[in-house]
This record gives C-alpha cells, structure tokens and sequence, in this order.
C-alpha cells in the first residue's frame, strides 16, 4: 500500500463526510488561483497545513518529504521568473534593476521592476493550491474520491481512467521499491558503476512486471466481469 493510501484510510478525519472534504479542497485551490494577496496566501498555507497535520493527524516528516518534491521546481520556476539574464554590450533598459554584469561574454543578470513579487505570488499560489490538493488526497480515500465522482454526474470512461491511472501508480511504485530493494541487498549499489547497471537493470525489468501486472489485472477484471463502472458503498 502506497503512505498517502495508508494516511488516506487511517488519519482522523478518514470517515468525515467526503462531500465536505472535496468542496473544501475544491474551493481552497480556485481561491489559491484567483487571489493575488501575499498575506491571505500565506495565511491560507498556514491554515491548510496545520489542519492536515494537526488536525487529521498527518506526521510531520511524512508531509515535509511530499511537499519537498514539488516545491524544488517550484523554486526553480520562480528563480527564472525573478531574474533577467542574458547577453547585451550595454545593460540600461528601463524598469531593470541592475546586479552584475560579467565582462566575459558580456553576460549580465538582474532583476525587473516587480518581477520579485509577481514570483512570490505566483509561488505562494502553487504552494497554496498543492496544500489543498495534498489536503484532499491524505484524508479522502479513493473509495470515497469515486463516491463523490459518481454523485456530481462524471462521465463513467473519466472515473475507469482516474481509478486505473491511480492503481497503475501505486504498482510502479511497489514494483520499484522491491526491485531496489533487492539490488541494495546485493551490493547493487555499492559504487557509481554498479549504480548505473543497476539502474538501467531496473528499469528494464520494472517494464516487464508492469506489464505483467497489467496483463493480471486485465484477467481479473474479465473474470469478474467488469462493466466500466466502479460500485462503491
């Protein structure tokens, strides 16, 4: 089991009503996207986090790795929006804040008028509406994700691909983690060459069993034999 099914079923808010979940989370995002005030959005962040992990119980450490792995291109995206940078003889361009110009090349780096804050609202938006998303995917489970789907009327083809997409994540998932995990305990990692095979081994092989696994789930769902639609309580 993947940790966001493993909180998603057992953090405190898991058996709250999901209509309420979803509308939250829903309203939180558009809100991230339409607000343009810095202090509402860290307000927002602030709020959203602490009820994730304080109030439906969410570990700390567990909740700063997932935020980490979207807020490093976060930042990268917002540094190119900060800074200008280029090539030019003569850098005297209005609204630009000059740094540093390198006589190598003639290569210059600055800033322009507002661009610092038009990166930070941008940044504060993105993290504010990955706040709502993660609040929805670690106290809703998937049961009452496809509930809440099925009440609002979504077409049954977008439901089969949301649940398939979902399962044939947490099997590449697992598949990996094994498949490591048994190259770490031969060594398979031990120096840069030996990380490089191994890596390209697991690759390889990772292909294989998801293939195999699809082709498994494929004859289960034929056996039980599945119509397009997913039957929640």
């Amino acid at each position: 089991m993947l940790i966001i099914d493993r909180f998603a079923y057992t953090n405190k808010f898991s058996n709250s009503n999901p209509y309420v979940k979803t509308a939250a989370s829903l309203a939180l995002i558009v809100l991230s996207i339409t607000n343009s005030n810095i202090y509402v959005l860290c307000a927002m962040i602030a709020g959203i986090v602490s009820t994730t992990i304080f109030g439906a119980g969410i570990p700390k450490k567990s909740y700063a790795k997932m935020i980490a792995a979207p807020a490093v291109y976060l930042i990268i995206s917002i540094f190119t929006i900060i800074f200008t940078f280029g090539f030019s003889d003569v850098v005297n361009s209005e609204n630009f804040v000059y740094l540093k110009q390198f006589r190598f090349l003639n290569f210059y780096i600055g800033l322009a008028e507002g661009s610092v804050r038009n990166g930070l609202t941008l940044g504060l938006r993105s993290l504010s509406g990955i706040s709502g998303m993660y609040f929805l995917i670690l106290t809703t489970p998937c049961s009452q994700q496809i509930r809440v789907m099925k009440k609002v009327r979504l077409p049954a083809v977008f439901i089969e691909l949301y649940v398939l997409t979902y399962r044939f994540i947490a099997i590449f998932f697992e598949e990996a983690i094994l498949i490591h995990t048994a190259q770490k305990m031969r060594f398979g990692y031990n120096s840069y060459k030996n990380s490089m095979n191994s890596l390209a081994v697991l690759i390889k092989i990772l292909f294989v069993r998801i293939m195999t696994r699809f082709k498994d789930m494929e004859s289960i769902l034929e056996i039980k034999h599945f119509d397009g639609n997913f039957y929640v309580d």
